[in-house]
C-alpha cells in the first residue's frame, strides 16, 4: 500500500510486521548464543553470529487476519539450499532445524496504565478554606454557594458602576 506520490517511494508493510525480541540458538554441539532481531528480517551466517551454516528469519503474521506475529526461520547446515529446513516459531516457543535449537523471546511490553477506578475526577479545583470568619458555612453547600454567588453579583455591579 502506497502512503503518497510524496513520500519518495516508501511503502507501508503491513504483511511483513518488525523483528522484535531476541533468538536464543543452542546448536548440535551445545554452544548458545543469543541474536538481537530488529528490522524486517535477519541472516544467521558464522561470520556474524558465530552460526555454523546459514539461515534466515523474518516475522509474520500467524493467520491473514491476525495481529500475533510468528518467526519464520530458515535454517541449514552449510549454505546449500539443499539441506535447508523451515520452521514456524511462536514467541516462547522452540523449534528444531537441522538440529539446531531456536527458541524466540519477546520483549515484554511496557506496563500499561490501568484505568482508575470510577468515582469524582480527580483534578478538580477545590477552593481554599477561608479564613478568619469561621462562621461562613464551606463553599460546597448549598448557603456556601449562594454566599459565593452574591459575592460575585456584588463585584460585577460595583464594577458597572465606576
Amino acid at each position: 500500500m502506497t502512503v503518497g506520490a510524496g513520500s519518495g517511494g516508501r511503502h507501508r508493510r503491513r504483511g511483513n510486521p518488525r523483528l522484535s525480541g531476541t533468538l536464543h540458538i543452542q546448536d548440535a554441539n551445545g554452544h548458545q548464543l543469543t541474536v538481537p532481531l530488529r528490522g524486517r528480517a535477519s541472516v544467521l551466517t558464522a561470520g556474524g553470529t558465530g552460526l555454523t551454516g546459514y539461515g534466515e528469519v523474518w516475522a509474520v503474521h500467524t493467520t491473514p487476519t491476525s495481529t500475533e506475529t510468528g518467526l519464520m526461520i530458515i535454517y541449514g547446515p552449510d549454505r546449500s539450499a539443499d539441506g535447508r529446513e523451515s520452521g514456524l516459531c511462536a514467541a516462547g516457543e522452540t523449534v528444531e532445524l537441522g538440529g539446531v535449537r531456536f527458541t524466540w523471546r519477546q520483549v515484554q511490553p511496557a506496563t500499561v496504565p490501568q484505568p482508575r477506578p470510577a468515582g469524582p475526577p480527580r483534578n478538580l479545583r477545590v477552593p481554599p478554606a477561608r479564613r478568619g470568619n469561621s462562621r461562613e458555612e464551606p463553599a460546597t453547600t448549598g448557603a456556601g454557594l449562594r454566599q459565593r454567588l452574591q459575592n460575585v453579583v456584588r463585584v460585577v455591579t460595583q464594577s458597572a458602576r465606576h
